[in-house]
């Protein structure tokens, strides 16, 4: 499939044929072609014209999370951790879209993979479980460092190291590892260009607006407020009143989901 794909004129029928004989894979792209915001007046049900549709890049981004929600799904329930990740992915998408000139794909595909490494430990860890209960609350760098401690292993460094073995462009990569580290990002410690700069604060943003709506993975779930937020909308290049603005807007599509749903 991804030999397939990587082609300079790849066959949107031979990739339809290999899609078809996934569920998954099959449903995921029907489902993410015949999603509201796209807009379509017309339901579509043929796979090669989903394909045309959606383009190359934005199928290859479904490709890969579908396979990796497939995959990880066999360690034990994770629906919240799912519907947290695509929460977040949904928001950090609209967020890139609002501010900045990234690609809302590779943001939400950032937002759906950011925390990928937590599944991973869980399956790698017996004891793991019992540590993001009592981690909860705790801020990422303490978290990362407690994890290292404890299993010789941070998910943040794991989920990067997958991002990568999942073929997702570099500053996804660098950003799922780098997450954690905002502060030496933005100061200028930690040596990466400007659009895992950007991927960064996009998806912090999209965490601390998970995180008041109640939903975000309860890892996070931490009271006080976001230390480094003054250091992210500067460097976006938003002021504090519109930022706000904005969160209560992404607060009450959040509330009015809920309601419909």
């Amino acid at each position: 499939m991804v030999e397939l794909m990587q082609r300079k004129e790849p066959n949107a029928d031979q990739i339809a044929q290999i899609l078809k004989q996934d569920v998954c894979l099959y449903a995921s792209v029907l489902s993410e072609v015949n999603a509201p915001h796209l807009g379509l007046r017309k339901k579509i049900t043929d796979l090669t014209h989903a394909i045309t549709l959606l383009g190359l890049d934005r199928l290859f981004a479904i490709v890969r999370l579908a396979a990796l929600k497939n995959s990880l799904g066999k360690v034990e329930r994770l629906d919240r951790f799912w519907d947290s990740a695509t929460e977040i992915a949904e928001l950090s998408a609209l967020l890139a879209k609002k501010l900045t000139d990234l690609d809302p794909h590779d943001a939400y595909s950032l937002g759906m993979m950011h925390d990928c490494g937590i599944p991973v430990m869980l399956e790698a860890f017996s004891d793991y479980k019992a540590f993001l209960r009592t981690g909860n609350g705790n801020k990422p760098l303490e978290i990362k460092r407690i994890e290292q401690q404890q299993f010789s292993a941070n998910h943040f460094t794991i989920g990067g190291e997958m991002a990568d073995e999942w073929y997702m462009p570099h500053e996804i990569s660098q950003a799922i590892e780098l997450q954690v580290d905002l502060i030496d990002v933005l100061s200028g410690k930690v040596e990466c260009n400007d659009k895992t700069k950007t991927l960064i604060c996009v998806l912090t943003l999209a965490k601390e607006v998970s995180a008041i709506y109640r939903r975000f993975w309860r890892i996070y779930d931490n009271k006080e407020p976001l230390m480094e937020l003054p250091l992210v909308l500067a460097y976006l290049g938003l002021p504090d009143v519109d930022y706000l603005d904005l969160r209560e807007d992404l607060l009450k599509e959040l509330e009015k989901k809920d309601m419909i749903s």
